[in-house]
């Protein structure tokens, strides 16, 4: 799949259901997502490992998806139900940031 990786869950709560999961290879068998939703804080967050962001204009399928999300984020079905803390959202960032230097 182009314009997205996958976002690494193993270190994370079992009860944290990806909604959209990636399927690892036999070999390694981690725990990956493109999509899931936690609580954090006072807040909720919804976190995607596809690009919603860049050459849009060219990508209808990732334009719909964005808009998708972001009506799920403002309707009152946007409940998740596991909460995580800051220092392991910044693992995510951090380890996207590592791979791609």
């Amino acid at each position: 799949m182009s314009h997205a990786d996958a976002i690494q869950l193993d270190s994370f709560p079992v009860e944290l259901k990806p909604i959209v999961r990636i399927i690892d290879d036999w070999v390694t068998n981690r725990s990956l997502a493109l999509l899931f939703e936690a609580k954090v804080g006072k807040g909720s967050i919804l976190v995607s490992g596809t690009d919603l962001v860049n050459h849009l204009p060219g990508r209808p399928e990732a334009r719909q998806l964005k808009s998708s999300l972001i009506r799920y984020m403002v309707s009152e079905r946007f409940q998740p139900a596991v909460e995580l803390s800051q220092e392991k959202l910044k693992r995510i960032t951090n380890a996207s940031v590592d791979q791609e230097n």
